[in-house]
């Protein structure tokens, strides 16, 4: 699996001043905007100060482009003009095999997953050797199915991108939470995000970064107990032993593989 963000933070590509506080303010990676952020009339020349901006400039941080609907001329350009910079976008609206065809080989790309004919293709787009990662759009998916965007609303979708994520070896992306002015609402999403087994959670505002990484990234116990499980399994001769009461066998041994995985990763 790549090396991926656990915290990304959306970034309108008209507002790259931006830069330097989103990764003063803890975010591990940066998704520059060129879609919803930027007015129709504004896209060419976001773009085109995009690119600039990332040709002279190493953000230092991992860094995803969400480039507009391929499907559109706007999209196309912004593949042709960013992708000598060797960056993975974030294609909106990806729905099939049929969108493949618009992008070379040597692209790597997250599909974002906002629909439902996406979501009923999911298998077919997950296992694209172009493809290193899914990430999910609560907002359109909701407001094409005319459902909330409520937990048990998006559950079903959030579930399959990350089966598909866990069969293919991809990383998954949650949706970012809109409402920025209730924090409590926020935590509780994020705390089943991660329990569900999303891999990390976008963010649009700096003030979700500390809560995102609270529970995402592993803490000092837990990473602990994975390097003491897994030395304990490696010394043994049995499938199954126990640890302070608890049982561990192969499963659990990838359970702890994964947060030595993550922790190493960020």
């Amino acid at each position: 699996m790549n090396k991926f963000a656990i915290c990304p933070i959306f970034i309108p590509a008209n507002k790259l001043n931006y830069v330097e506080k989103a990764i003063k303010s803890g975010a591990d990676g940066i998704i520059f905007d060129l879609e919803d952020s930027i007015l129709l009339n504004d896209k060419a020349k976001a773009r085109e100060n995009l690119f600039k901006y990332l040709s002279s400039n190493n953000p230092n941080t991992i860094t995803y482009i969400r480039v507009n609907d391929i499907n559109s001329e706007i999209g196309i350009s912004d593949i042709e003009m960013l992708s000598e910079l060797n960056f993975a976008f974030i294609v909106p609206k990806f729905e099939n095999e049929e969108n493949f065809t618009k992008i070379s080989d040597d692209i790597k790309i997250i599909p974002l997953i906002e629909t439902p004919l996406a979501i009923n293709n999911l298998n077919k787009i997950a296992k694209n050797k172009k493809v290193i990662g899914l990430s999910f759009g609560a907002a359109d998916f909701s407001s094409m199915i005319g459902s909330e965007m409520s937990w048990d609303a998006m559950l079903y979708a959030r579930s399959k991108i990350i089966i598909e994520c866990s069969i293919n070896n991809l990383i998954s992306i949650d949706s970012p939470f809109m409402n920025i002015s209730n924090m409590s609402a926020f935590e509780n999403e994020v705390k089943k995000s991660k329990a569900l087994g999303m891999q990390s959670k976008a963010a649009i505002n700096p003030s979700q970064i500390s809560i995102i990484k609270k529970y995402f990234l592993p803490s000092e116990e837990e990473i602990l107990e994975a390097k003491e499980i897994i030395d304990l399994y490696n010394k043994s001769d049995n499938g199954v032993f126990s640890y302070k009461g608890k049982v561990v066998d192969k499963p659990i041994i990838k359970i702890m593989e994964n947060i030595l995985i993550i922790s190493e990763n960020n």
